[in-house]
């Protein structure tokens, strides 16, 4: 979701080149693309950031063969973009930044995107990294996404780093200059092959997980009833899954960290009756940003996940044992322990 700051006159002053393609980087001289069509990107939404302003819009990578790099291999591509930020812009920042064990840390950041430019283009393009990408602001060298370790370890690391790094975004906060008035050098290089890209640069918040936590919860989640209905269809119209019980085993462990669910989750696009630990499955996905199901492997994103309050109301439930670790759930949709069914078993068979 995008917060555009009001328009007035301290906006970000962006050069401009003469196609109109967004923002000016030195050498941007295809006119293959119009404005219209690279402005369509949008990229694909990052749970964890949330976006407050459009700093640099969409703009083709083309660049000159002029490269100012101390080394670099044949045919490297430079562009250069120059932008002076708002006031606006640069108190978000500046003004919301700590400081931690004597380093800054920043709430609010500059964000540095990269994309591949398809046609059609899609509803949500993922970031893709050039080849050999190497990116400087104000002529300092930003940190970038790693290289994936799969990409022929045996080769040294000067020969690896002309290999494509991994898909996230580039946090540049500590190279900008924080003034309005000062002009802002972005220098990106880059191996040409058959892709085109596209750059931009964003204002952007850091979420925290409690914060998607609280968000995840605030949208209410999966009524008691509804999920109430869907057992009794699973259960009594012989559900594939079910088909070999009147009843069904649900575990109460998070699928991700083995302990007890506290707050039971899924996707709206999960059809199995196995939940996981919201809590969990975000904090391993501000990790490792995979967003799968763990029970079906299928996608599973942020905005698609959902609350279970029948599940929820399960394992807050002041009946239930420390140890019970499953429930079975009936046909009418009501559940018990299934710790007690098994020793009853036993007892049954002891006594016989």
């Amino acid at each position: 979701m995008s917060y555009p700051l009001p328009p007035n006159q301290e906006m970000s002053i962006i050069e401009q080149d003469a196609l109109g393609l967004g923002t000016m980087a030195s050498g941007n001289n295809s006119n293959t693309l119009s404005i219209e069509t690279v402005s369509q990107i949008k990229y694909k939404n990052l749970p964890f950031y949330e976006v407050i302003d459009e700093v640099i819009k969409p703009t083709l990578l083309t660049g000159t063969n002029t490269c100012t790099l101390a080394q670099f291999p044949e045919g490297m591509k430079e562009a250069i973009f120059k932008v002076v930020l708002s006031s606006k812009q640069v108190n978000f920042v500046a003004g919301n930044r700590k400081i931690s064990h004597g380093e800054f840390e920043y709430p609010y950041q500059y964000q540095i995107r990269i994309c591949q430019f398809i046609e059609p283009v899609p509803n949500e393009s993922p970031d893709y990294m050039p080849l050999g990408l190497r990116i400087r602001v104000n002529m300092r060298k930003c940190q970038l996404p790693l290289i994936p370790l799969n990409t022929r370890p045996e080769l040294t690391l000067t020969y690896r780093l002309e290999y494509r790094r991994s898909a996230n975004p580039i946090d540049c906060t500590e190279y900008v200059r924080l003034s309005p008035i000062n002009c802002n050098d972005i220098t990106i290089n880059w191996i040409p092959d058959d892709k085109k890209y596209v750059f931009s640069m964003f204002l952007v918040k850091k979420l925290t997980t409690e914060t998607l936590i609280k968000k995840l919860q605030d949208k209410g989640g999966r009524t008691i009833e509804e999920t109430k209905n869907i057992i009794i269809k699973k259960l009594t119209n012989d559900d594939p899954e079910l088909a070999t019980t009147s009843t069904y085993r649900f575990s109460l462990l998070c699928p991700l960290g083995r302990t007890r669910m506290k707050i039971p989750a899924k996707s709206i696009h999960c059809d199995h009756l196995q939940c996981f630990d919201a809590r969990i499955f975000i904090l391993m996905n501000e990790k490792k940003p995979t967003w799968r199901c763990p029970t079906c492997n299928k996608p599973c994103l942020y905005n698609d996940l959902l609350v279970e309050n029948y599940f929820l109301d399960i394992v807050s439930s002041p009946t239930l044992k420390d140890c019970t670790n499953e429930v079975e759930i009936l046909p009418d949709g009501t559940w018990r322990m299934y710790e007690e069914i098994k020793k009853r078993k036993i007892t049954d068979l002891s006594n016989s």
